[in-house]
């Protein structure tokens, strides 16, 4: 024992042996708030889920109804009412998968009963063989009584901007309500009405959570897993370099 301690003692007055603790340590620490940052998302997806599942069998609410500024959390709302096709005003939504396939999804400007105005998806449509051909899409053209429920698309921490090309319909990259309503000149609401209605012309995913709790707390096992055998392997380059100085003496 007393000569690994004397090995110790050597080993710590080596620069490299503070610099290889100190860099260990920072390691751990990232890897572990990596972990703890992932359960607590887990924990907030796991709360939105069992919101989604309550709003499921909830009673439909009357979409002309609707205060944005009384929600915290739109998204699964069941809603029903009338509403109205704006005429030309038609999206497809870039660079989108469904099932396999690339495409779009179309949304459409319509007004409410209330006089306000929002987004109506209409649904995936496979893209052609090339971009400079948009797909032909069956647009609503007379009002409708519809059942919905409400979804927020999630932001691109990346790149949020519309980047809208010009025509009928127009394409985008990002679903910027924002921007939207201002190159539009109408105020729209910061939400997407998606059809329950029975039959549809086109498939609607329905991916209201884009990573669920199960994914969240996956990764914090692979966060915490890698902090285990950092630890396993720095003890084991100690235990390594101890012996080989026990060796030398």
């Amino acid at each position: 024992m007393n000569t690994i301690w004397l090995s110790f003692v050597g080993l710590s007055k080596k620069p490299t042996f503070w610099l290889g603790v100190l860099l260990t340590v920072v390691v751990f620490s990232v890897l572990i708030n990596l972990g703890l940052w992932q359960l607590s998302r887990a924990d907030e997806k796991q709360q939105l889920e069992q919101r989604l599942s309550e709003r499921e069998s909830a009673a439909m609410v009357p979409l002309a109804e609707i205060e944005v500024a009384k929600f915290d959390y739109l998204t699964g709302l069941r809603v029903e009412g009338i509403v109205r096709p704006m005429p030309s005003r038609y999206l497809l939504l870039d660079n989108q998968t469904h099932e396999g396939k690339v495409g779009y999804l179309a949304y459409q400007l319509v007004a409410l009963a209330n006089g306000k105005h929002v987004l109506l998806e209409r649904g995936f449509v496979t893209a052609g063989g090339t971009r400079s051909h948009l797909p032909k899409v069956e647009w609503l053209q007379e009002p409708l009584d519809i059942q919905a429920r409400l979804y927020q698309r999630s932001t691109n921490p990346l790149s949020d901007e519309l980047m809208l090309e010009q025509g009928v319909p127009s394409r985008i990259q990002n679903l910027n309500v924002v921007q939207l309503s201002s190159l539009w000149r109408v105020d729209i609401e910061p939400y997407v009405l998606q059809p329950i209605n029975k039959p549809w012309p086109y498939p609607q995913p329905w991916v209201p959570i884009p990573l669920s709790s199960a994914k969240h707390f996956g990764y914090a096992v692979q966060w915490f897993s890698m902090a285990v055998v950092l630890v396993i392997l720095s003890l084991w380059v100690l235990y390594r370099a101890l012996r080989k100085g026990v060796h030398h003496e």
